[in-house]
């Protein structure tokens, strides 16, 4: 393949959106997975008045709005500030992102914890906490993650990993770094938070000490060299169960316990959808943002719920939970094709079992780690535009390619194009 692909941007938040082909891009990081139905109103609101009228939900559980104008940024920042979406300082929103998986009872461990962390990243690793010990900034890439009890969130990418665990010869809370195996077990949240800060502070010394381009993921220098720290040192330190590395499987659309998963199909919510969801909802309601596209809501509250289909997915069977897909143009300035229309028009004929990810390009943005099969367009030596197939580890050697005036519209074309690409 004849492309050149550009890794560029980085993670938005809401004082540093990020500029993309239909305009700005503007994220908001739920505290604890967590908006109410009053702030998903406010929300709805300002996608409407102010962006392309659609929520997207990102794979870390974040909400962000696109096509944001450059008059209309203020007072888009404005209003997520006044609704309590967003910081109302820049500092804060710049500091690295705490990510909390959606299953956990308000006040239990699993909460305390992720409110201590969000509280100390905010207070010890904010942009300017680390300019005033004489450090540069995390890069915007860098995450930290609170997990539940049953590391339902195993298979989502974090730098530092934290969770509440059965209390173990009473070490009740669990650190691990990057994707290693071997974890570090702590009393205390108070111990747990700690090592983080300590493991966070030493890849931003290394970072500054490094030659040529720093890598901006704590994985990257754990390959050659570990930190030598007192809070991983003095930490009792085992390795996880065959059955814990095991692959999480992203949670589907249905009732769980007590609970409905709702997803929207392809992440995209349209937002009047949002409104009228919200709008049946007791305003304190919390609807949780889930790392897998979709909403976690109490099921007692949603009996009375208008869900259209159009818009929502229930049923963990829907065809069009078996398909994902990048932004795809036009959005986006390096796309080929409108990756969001194709993998629509593909989720009808994708076989059960299979999840196929359309991408717009070579990079493969948005990729999930459960995907089975990718389909993304290319430009062949002769400028051809070409769609390639394959299992996600072969790519640079596609199974299928084939021209992409093939790429058809109808019904029958679209099974024959899935049938020749073996997916």
């Amino acid at each position: 393949m004849a492309d050149s692909v550009k890794v560029q941007g980085w993670c938005p938040t809401a004082w540093r959106p990020m500029q993309a082909q239909d305009g700005w891009i503007v994220r908001i990081r739920p505290h604890c997975a967590s908006i109410s139905a009053a702030q998903w109103r406010i929300l709805s609101g300002l996608a409407l008045s102010h962006a392309h009228p659609q929520l997207e939900l990102t794979r870390l559980g974040n909400v962000q709005l696109r096509g944001v104008e450059d008059a209309q940024l203020t007072a888009l920042r404005s209003g997520l500030i006044d609704a309590g979406l967003v910081p109302a300082n820049v500092d804060a929103d710049l500091a690295p992102a705490v990510h909390c998986s959606p299953f956990y009872q308000v006040r239990d461990r699993t909460h305390e914890l992720a409110d201590l962390l969000s509280a100390a990243v905010a207070q010890h690793l904010s942009p300017r906490a680390l300019q005033q010990q004489g450090m540069t900034a995390l890069p915007s890439k860098f995450g930290l993650l609170v997990d539940d009890p049953a590391q339902s969130l195993r298979g989502i990418s974090a730098d530092l990993r934290l969770w509440v665990q059965p209390d173990q010869a009473g070490l009740g809370y669990a650190l691990s770094l990057g994707d290693s195996s071997k974890r570090y077990g702590y009393t205390s949240a108070a111990e747990a938070i700690d090592a983080a800060l300590q493991v966070a502070i030493w890849f931003v010394r290394q970072r500054m000490s490094a030659a040529g381009a720093a890598p901006t993921r704590l994985h990257q220098f754990l390959k050659t060299q570990q930190p030598e720290l007192s809070a991983l040192q003095t930490a009792p330190q085992y390795a996880a169960a065959p059955d814990a590395e095991a692959f999480a499987r992203p949670v589907k659309p249905g009732l769980h316990g007590h609970d409905w998963v709702i997803g929207a199909p392809l992440g995209r919510i349209d937002a009047p959808a949002m409104q009228q969801l919200a709008g049946c909802l007791p305003a304190k309601t919390e609807i949780r943002v889930t790392p897998w596209r979709s909403l976690l809501l109490p099921g007692s509250e949603l009996e009375a719920a208008p869900l259209s289909t159009a818009h929502w997915m229930t049923d963990a069977a829907d065809a069009r939970n078996r398909v994902s897909a990048c932004t795809g143009s036009p959005g986006c300035t390096q796309a080929l094709i409108p990756a969001q229309t194709l993998a629509l028009q593909l989720a009808p004929h994708t076989r059960e079992g299979t999840e196929m990810h359309i991408s717009g390009c070579p990079k493969l943005c948005a990729l999930p780690g459960d995907a089975t099969a990718v389909v993304f367009a290319s430009t062949g030596n002769t400028g051809q535009l070409l769609l390639n197939a394959g299992p996600p580890g072969r790519l640079a050697s596609p199974t299928i390619q084939i021209p992409c005036e093939a790429l058809p519209s109808e019904p029958a074309g679209i099974q024959k194009l899935i049938h020749e690409l073996s997916i």
